[in-house]
């Protein structure tokens, strides 16, 4: 029986029963951490990078899957009976990721392979993956998984923060935020994503305030609409705990979830970092686990 594969990255932050339940294939990026290099999320997990980042005496790198990478991942769905293959990836404006999917697609001539660019990651990636697992499962053809995913890239939201803004810098992924690096010890940036890049909003003087403009940003951006809200944490649990304390007050929001960023992803934004992402319940759907539990739900 033929059927729509779907692909992702390994900055997508998907849940492991997630990726179990809809058969999602998973490519990881790379980071290099002194004479290592690893796979992300598969030699080294969340937990493992942000314990070992204040030792580093040189910032970690990171690449994107190679064109090999893609092409065998997607050469063996074809072959498992594949109708077609979604893949879905983060913003080829910080990373060369897309590309390489899309050279891998060009080898398979004949055989449909789409490759997304969700012009945002993390979150905002693994609710678009998600939304397009959903639709494939519900039976819907290549073209129905295809708009299920760029719906959900359409209408979500999404506004973060970090503690410095080294990261970026260094790793060139600033863009338009690059204006705020003569403050970086009196405000906190606001940053979003605009047109795959990474740009300013505002700055804040405050940690404290800078929870309170999360929401209040994303408040600004939603209509009422019940959402769903993911938030993404570089080793600061205790301030993700209390953004997701703070949304009932400012946004109809109808499920929450707390995920860490991945060591790629952590590698440019460093530890303290802290988004919020927002996609109405009724594109991207309720999440298919436990969030409090992180076990299969239904």
């Amino acid at each position: 029986m033929s059927f729509v594969a779907l692909v992702a990255d390994s900055t997508a932050c998907l849940h492991p029963s997630t990726i179990e339940r809809h058969h999602i294939r998973v490519v990881p990026l790379y980071i290099k951490m002194g004479d290592r290099t690893l796979r992300d999320g598969v030699d080294i997990t969340p937990d493992a990078f942000y314990e070992q980042l204040p030792q580093c005496v040189q910032l970690p790198t990171t690449s994107q899957p190679s064109v090999g990478d893609f092409a065998t991942v997607y050469q063996a769905l074809k072959d498992q009976g594949a109708a077609g293959i979604v893949s879905v990836h983060l913003s080829a404006g910080i990373s060369g990721t897309v590309n390489s999917a899309s050279l891998a697609a060009q080898q398979l001539e004949g055989f449909p392979v789409r490759v997304i660019d969700t012009r945002c990651a993390a979150a905002a990636h693994m609710l678009a993956v998600e939304a397009g697992a959903r639709a494939a499962a519900q039976g819907s053809d290549l073209e129905g998984v295809v708009a299920a995913v760029e719906h959900a890239i359409a209408q979500q939201r999404t506004v973060f923060t970090v503690d410095t803004l080294e990261y970026l810098y260094k790793g060139g992924r600033i863009g338009g935020a690059a204006a705020l690096l003569g403050s970086l010890l009196q405000f906190k940036p606001m940053l979003t994503f605009t047109e795959g890049r990474i740009n300013a909003l505002e700055r804040v003087r405050k940690s404290s305030r800078a929870l309170a403009r999360l929401v209040e940003v994303m408040a600004g951006w939603t209509d009422g609409e019940p959402q769903r809200a993911v938030i993404m944490e570089a080793a600061c649990s205790e301030r993700a705990e209390a953004l997701a304390a703070m949304l009932p007050e400012h946004l109809n929001v109808i499920e929450t979830q707390i995920v860490p960023l991945t060591p790629v992803i952590g590698a440019h934004v460093g530890i303290g970092a802290l988004g919020l992402c927002c996609c109405p319940v009724s594109v991207c759907g309720r999440a298919e686990y436990d969030v409090s539990r992180g076990t299969l739900a239904g």
